[in-house]
């Protein structure tokens, strides 16, 4: 039997942790009580594991940052992980883990130079050239006259525009809740310049985006406005994810099968 016959799929979010087929339960803030969380939930039948996790990590599976669980950073979450369930795991960051399900089975398939988006309590990127995937930082682009300042310590951050748990803090509610179009009129204006930029800079055919605020259907009339005047050099796909919030513990479950060099941290 190949390790890879019945590989489990985590996604662990700033907010949420989902397991596949076990369902989802709330991230803990602290890192040994969601060990021991993650320990329990996944299935004792695993033969290996991949994750999706909200921040970045090395090519060994430490976590390097995570702005919204800082208490794992510097923790070797994928050894720590592998010790307790007794089987391979490979870790990558969840932007990354959302450009691979959308490539394999969604709103990128067919597309050799692509680029994924997750707009949910931050804002994560990755980008595909042909056969590899690699993290970028397309959510701390510096946005001109933008002074808020950023939970990575730079100032003028798209997330500050764009991140769901920046906006939260500064609205006093959740996005889901906001009704007015001006809002989403500007929400679009912002999170469009993003995308263009991270789509030319890297001469991406396609963008999806993923992640709860991806999935809120009034996002997409003003950004698609906003991209059609905007995007005049190059033409540029910018999309829905298709596999929606499942895009990332999707491509998690591809990860124990890529080879290392497929996947740039």
């Amino acid at each position: 039997m190949s390790i890879y016959d019945r590989v489990a799929a985590v996604d662990i979010g700033g907010t949420w942790t989902r397991v596949a087929g076990a369902g989802r339960f709330p991230t803990d803030p602290s890192y040994d009580r969601q060990l021991a969380a993650l320990t329990d939930a996944i299935p004792k039948d695993a033969t290996a594991l991949g994750v999706s996790f909200g921040g970045r990590v090395t090519p060994s599976g430490a976590v390097r940052v995570s702005l919204n669980l800082r208490d794992y950073e510097g923790r070797s979450l994928a050894a720590d992980l592998s010790a307790a369930v007794g089987v391979p795991v490979r870790i990558a960051h969840d932007a990354t883990c959302g450009l691979l399900g959308e490539a394999g089975s969604g709103a990128l398939r067919g597309f050799d130079r692509c680029g994924y988006l997750t707009l949910s309590t931050g804002v994560g990127a990755a980008l595909r050239l042909a056969s590899v995937c690699l993290t970028t930082e397309a959510g701390h682009q510096l946005v001109a006259g933008n002074d808020l300042p950023c939970d990575c310590g730079q100032t003028g951050c798209l997330q500050t525009l764009t991140g769901g748990d920046a906006l939260r803090r500064r609205l006093g509610r959740p996005l889901e809740s906001i009704d007015d179009p001006g809002f989403w009129r500007t929400y679009a204006e912002s999170l469009a310049l993003g995308v263009a930029n991270f789509a030319l800079s890297a001469g991406l055919e396609a963008v999806a985006l993923g992640g709860a605020i991806a999935s809120n259907p009034r996002l997409w009339p003003p950004l698609r406005t906003t991209l059609s005047r905007v995007l005049t050099y190059q033409q540029v796909t910018v999309v829905p994810a298709a596999l929606g919030e499942a895009a990332s513990i999707t491509g998690a479950s591809r990860l124990p099968s890529l080879p290392t060099a497929a996947i740039l941290h």
